[in-house]
């Protein structure tokens, strides 16, 4: 019993116990923890429990290999601590005060504090935008600048006609001239190169410069300012160039300039029939005819050249008519097509005005033609066959191949109003058809060996289409024999 009194009495007084710092004890597990006793800074170290809430202002440092975490008051100078651990110390300047003090804000002083901060941001926005971007007559003074930077072809072309007039280096002019060249290949260019004064101010001039380099570019200029271009085939021919084109084609000693002369007359007279006339007019054909008396390399080239042209435009009259031919016997319903039938007879009565196969019979153009088989080897030998079968294996073609070819052709064209003349060499072109048949056979044979489409269009049969050439004309030839 008296036990049972004094062990009353021991835990009245735990209960009763009062701590001056920590309050009264409780038997409550969770009112007992040790994050929730209040931390009593010290300028000694002390452990800060798990959780534990610690006021401001302290000197923290946690040891990074155990992970205790220790605090105390902050005093003047440094303290070491405990050289052996790693530590993460944090420093505040606040007071020693123990207990946070909470300034309480009112409304006014919230709304004039957001203020601040808006107009601070708004600052901030407004110099941002000023360093970032341009403004509008900045950005519309640069486009200026760069629209002025930026030429049109049309100023360009203008610029380099002014650039050839102003200069007298002909080192100069002649680059001018190439870069001229280069921009009349346009249809508009070549129009607005016309409209500037530059045939009469820069080719004509150049044309009967004594610079061999001038003539050749200022020919070059003006057959592709002219090449399917009828605005500047109107405008050559108006300005008297064609007689310029002759006189080098016939008596310039450079093989080039007179290359490139021809192809300036090319260029201005093809479609053109009333520019043929005037060609033929100003002693164009005899001109061409001449050409063929010579039996230099350079001449050869400039030969075929001529062949070509001439059957080309005989091929023009002949599609011509068939066109005529063929609106007149279809039934015509639309405005439109009367229009093209009645362009298509005067383009035709042009041509029969221009009469260039006439001409052509006039200036011994017939026995002309013969003569460049004529000056081809009639070798027939080992050496000549290895080389010509060579060529359906890829390696280079004679250059009697392509002789035959363009005069063979062009007589075809010519047959009907050279066919007295050519039965001269009716045989000869028997000969040349057994020739290319031999050809034409192992031509055929390689495109029957190919297995797939694609490899049998890559057969040129170049031979096949001589040889068929040489039989039409042998052909015809024997019927007007006959």
């Amino acid at each position: 019993m008296y036990k049972l009194f004094v062990f009353s009495i021991c835990v009245f007084h735990v209960y009763a116990v009062l701590d001056a710092n920590e309050g009264p004890l409780s038997l409550d597990p969770k009112m007992n923890r040790p994050e929730d006793k209040k931390f009593i800074p010290t300028k000694e170290w002390q452990v800060v429990a798990e959780g534990q809430a610690i006021p401001p202002g302290l000197h923290v440092r946690i040891d990074m290999q155990t992970g205790k975490k220790e605090a105390k008051l902050l005093e003047e100078g440094n303290d070491g601590g405990n050289s052996n651990s790693a530590l993460i110390s944090t420093e505040t300047s606040v007071d020693d005060s123990i207990e946070e003090v909470k300034p309480e804000l009112d409304y006014s002083e919230i709304k004039e504090a957001l203020k601040k901060i808006k107009n601070d941001a708004k600052e901030t926005s407004e110099g941002n935008v000023g360093k970032g971007f341009r403004t509008y007559d900045q950005i519309k003074e640069e486009m200026m600048e760069l629209e002025q930077s930026i030429k049109t072809e049309y100023e360009i072309v203008k610029e380099l006609v002014a650039k050839y007039l102003s200069t007298k280096d002909d080192l100069e002019r002649q680059l001018i001239l190439s870069d001229l060249e280069f921009y009349v290949h346009q249809y508009d260019n070549a129009q607005d190169f016309v409209k500037m004064g530059g045939f009469s101010e820069v080719v004509l001039p150049a044309l009967n410069s004594t610079k061999k380099d001038l003539r050749s570019s200022a020919a070059f200029l003006l057959g592709s300012a002219c090449q399917s271009n009828p605005k500047a085939q109107i405008a050559a021919m108006e300005r008297g160039i064609l007689p310029h084109l002759i006189r080098l084609i016939s008596f310039d000693p450079n093989p080039d300039v007179r290359n490139r002369a021809l192809y300036a007359i090319s260029s201005i007279i093809r479609h053109f029939p009333l520019a043929q006339k005037e060609f033929i007019n100003h002693g164009g054909m005899t001109a061409f005819a001449d050409i063929f008396l010579t039996g230099s390399a350079d001449s050869l080239k400039l030969q075929l050249k001529i062949v070509t042209l001439l059957g080309d435009i005989i091929l023009e009259k002949e599609m011509a008519a068939q066109r005529l031919k063929d609106f007149t016997r279809s039934e015509l319903s639309e405005s439109a097509n009367e229009a093209e039938k009645a362009m298509l007879a005067e383009k035709l009565r042009q041509y029969e005005a221009a009469g260039i196969e006439k001409v052509l019979v006039e200036q011994n153009f017939c026995r002309l033609l013969p003569r460049l088989l004529t000056s081809i080897g009639n070798v027939d030998d080992k050496q000549t066959r290895r080389e010509d079968l060579s060529f359906i294996q890829g390696r280079p073609l004679r250059e009697e191949h392509d002789v035959v070819e363009k005069v063979v052709q062009a007589m075809l064209i010519l047959a009907r109003s050279c066919r007295t003349d050519f039965q001269s060499v009716r045989n000869q072109i028997q000969t040349l058809g057994e020739r290319y048949q031999e050809l034409k056979n192992v031509e055929q044979a390689q495109m029957s060996s190919r297995t797939s489409d694609a490899d049998k269009d890559s057969i040129d049969l170049y031979y096949s289409k001589i040889h068929d050439m040489c039989q039409q004309l042998w052909t015809q030839l024997q019927k007007d024999e006959l």
